[in-house]
């Protein structure tokens, strides 16, 4: 979607382009979270802990957008934790500054409007994984949806994003391994 010069101007004077490396904590939770941020290069996870123990929620690599979405938009301290797991580039932006260029700018509302919705059914998908899919099944979709999450994640981080042990995941390996279908690096 083409934007204006004065468009790009907007969006250029309300965000900051930073350079974060791994393993950086970017949000904690009980926290209320004003910015958003969209990857430009690199690996982000977003998670929360039950009984003591992280739990991935998401995953956000480049070209896409990363936040505490439940503290976002309700003003309330959030839930999650974003954690940087790959050095990454990203675009920071508050999100109180980002209405006036929308009013100012309707393709630039427009863009916004489709990347929450991109996000919508991203997260749509991962609830369908979960209440229609097999463990196996939900690691062969995450292998052809985001396959760079498999090169470049830790086991632990997929094994608690597909909501198994890692002696599953590794069970789930080795079938694929047998198959000629794995494809983990890290």
């Amino acid at each position: 979607m083409p934007l204006s010069e004065q468009a790009l101007a907007a969006i250029d004077g309300i965000t900051v382009r930073r350079t974060v490396p791994k393993n950086t904590r970017l949000f904690e939770h009980g926290n209320v979270c004003h910015e958003f941020h969209f990857l430009e290069k690199g690996l982000a996870r977003v998670f929360y802990y039950k009984d003591g123990k992280e739990i991935t929620a998401w995953f956000a690599s480049e070209n896409q957008l990363v936040s505490a979405i439940d503290s976002l938009f309700t003003g309330k301290p959030s839930s999650y934790n974003i954690e940087i797991i790959e050095d990454a580039v990203l675009w920071s932006l508050q999100f109180s500054k980002i209405e006036p260029v929308f009013e100012a700018f309707p393709v630039v509302e427009r863009l916004g409007r489709l990347l929450i919705t991109e996000n919508y059914l991203l997260l749509d998908e991962r609830m369908k994984l979960f209440a229609f899919c097999s463990a196996e099944e939900r690691y062969e979709r995450l292998g052809t949806q985001i396959p760079e999450v498999l090169r470049r994640v830790k086991l632990g981080h997929i094994a608690s994003y597909l909501g198994i042990s890692m002696e599953h995941l590794s069970r789930i390996r080795a079938g694929h391994k047998n198959k000629g279908n794995a494809g983990h690096s890290v």
